[in-house]
């Protein structure tokens, strides 16, 4: 899907009916926007085809822009780095895999 913003394409996903981003590494992963604002500490789990459980998502930051909310999702950061970064390579490699 194009964006508006930049001028190359960006890859969106649509679980449940909402639109995630990828968003970045460390700190959030994914982006999306919704129409209020979600209380501190709800999570989301993404189910993906690949057989494998699916992936909890917490709210990192919300930040109201105009009519929407710009909300963005971690993973758990529990445990230690190396562990963090296995869950984010994680949900890359699912998403990769819907593409």
């Amino acid at each position: 899907m194009w964006c508006n913003l930049t001028p190359w394409p960006q890859v969106r996903f649509i679980f449940n009916g909402v639109t995630y981003k990828w968003s970045g590494w460390f700190g959030c992963q994914l982006e999306s926007y919704e129409w209020q604002t979600l209380p501190a500490g709800t999570t989301r789990s993404l189910k993906f085809d690949c057989g494998k459980p699916s992936i909890e998502l917490t709210i990192f930051s919300t930040k109201r822009e105009f009519f929407k909310v710009r909300t963005t999702w971690a993973v758990s950061n529990s445990g230690t780095h190396d562990e963090h970064t296995a869950r984010i390579y994680e949900l890359k490699h699912a998403l990769a895999s819907l593409v």
